[in-house]
């Protein structure tokens, strides 16, 4: 598995853990406060690095798989 794979995995875990430390909060009927605030503020950014990261995973596939055909071309392989 390559860094990237690696590190979408640790953020999709970091994602899930923010989603139920801020449900967590929900359910015990916590006011809003500096805590909840900066867990919500954190899963946001968290899913927008996650985005972020797919969206560079996705050009980076797309980038490989060109390259792939190309040389497969140059050398005469089908």
């Amino acid at each position: 598995m390559g860094k990237i794979e690696n590190a979408a995995l640790r953020l999709e875990a970091a994602v899930a853990r923010l989603e139920k430390a801020v449900e967590r909060r929900g359910d015990r009927g916590v006011e809003d406060t500096a805590e909840s605030r900066r867990l919500v503020a954190d899963l946001a950014a968290a899913k927008d690095n996650y985005a972020a990261l797919e969206a560079t995973t996705t050009r980076v596939a797309s980038r490989l798989d060109a390259t792939i055909e190309r040389l497969n071309a140059a050398l005469g392989a089908s």
